[in-house]
């Protein structure tokens, strides 16, 4: 597999190149530029104003006024789900967003109140932007003691992806689809992703969670990434087996260090390999000034 390094500017500190960084995870959100999404009086979503017209153009699955997209009446999970469904099916039909081109065919779970709260509707993953959903996945730090210094697998996504093509990755990460719990998720990205077996990751430490939410050219993203440690046995070399990731490198911290600030590093996987440094005291405050922003800003607080 090939990829490159993007310089860094080196006349920069790493501590505000890394800010800088992480300032990606959760910018400042101008409310003025967009619309909550609203079911049953709850606010589940936000829809940018330059989506606002699409919406419109369906009155009878939504009810769009100057305060709030609505969905048309209330009706069960299901209906809800189709209702959605259908609509993003013609965006989809009429290449309107460039990010449906992406369409997988696996749906997250929107809940009212938080994860494992009521699930208000499921939506196809590519779509969750477009109306600025809450969505939850999981992450993996992997690494190793070789002679004593830590070391961590990163993977290289595949090229082909539809979004972060080629980029550096988590050893393990993924959406937590309808249906799966937290570890039942990472047990099958594990598998999937890195060839880990069962019995390894059984020694798999979880270590808390990040919240952000990315704006960019695929839509709004309110996140939650739970995230695991796992110290893997010095012999132990990860293989894809699903096809999502070209390969696998085991980094140095200095190296690590290098290219997780820059834009080779798929953006919350920066994140939380910049989280487990910190938690590691491989990051301090004594010679990092903007340590405490760093730590908040992994940790933002969603806009609804």
């Amino acid at each position: 597999f090939q990829h490159y390094y993007i310089t860094n500017n080196l006349s920069m500190p790493w501590s505000e190149q890394a800010l800088s960084y992480v300032r990606k995870l959760s910018p400042s959100i101008n409310r003025n530029h967009y619309l909550p999404f609203v079911i049953d009086e709850s606010k589940c979503g936000l829809v940018h104003k330059d989506y606002v017209p699409q919406f419109q153009k369906r009155p009878e699955i939504f009810h769009v006024t100057d305060e709030a997209v609505k969905l048309t009446g209330t009706g069960s999970k299901v209906t809800r789900s189709n209702a959605i469904n259908q609509f993003l099916l013609k965006l989809r039909e009429e290449g309107t967003f460039s990010v449906l081109k992406g369409w997988r065919e696996e749906t997250y779970s929107v809940f009212k109140d938080g994860f494992r709260s009521e699930i208000l509707f499921d939506i196809e993953r590519a779509a969750v932007g477009i109306i600025g959903c809450k969505s939850y996945g999981v992450h993996m730090n992997g690494y190793v003691y070789k002679d004593g210094e830590l070391m961590m697998w990163v993977g290289v996504r595949n090229p082909n992806k539809a979004k972060y093509p080629g980029c550096y990755d988590n050893i393990v990460a993924g959406g937590i689809s309808s249906g799966y719990g937290i570890w039942e998720t990472m047990l099958k990205e594990a598998e999937e992703e890195a060839s880990i077996p069962e019995e390894i990751m059984a020694r798999a430490k979880s270590v808390g969670a990040i919240s952000y939410t990315i704006v960019n050219d695929y839509g709004t993203a309110p996140e939650v990434e739970f995230v695991y440690d796992l110290e893997l046995p010095l012999d132990f070399v990860p293989k894809n087996a699903d096809g999502e990731v070209a390969g696998f490198e085991l980094m140095t911290i200095d190296e690590l260090k290098e290219v997780v600030i820059t834009d080779k590093f798929k953006t919350n996987c920066a994140g939380v390999v910049i989280d487990f440094l910190i938690r590691h005291s491989l990051l301090e405050p004594d010679n990092m000034p903007d340590y405490v922003e760093i730590i908040n800003l992994l940790h933002s607080k969603h806009p609804f």
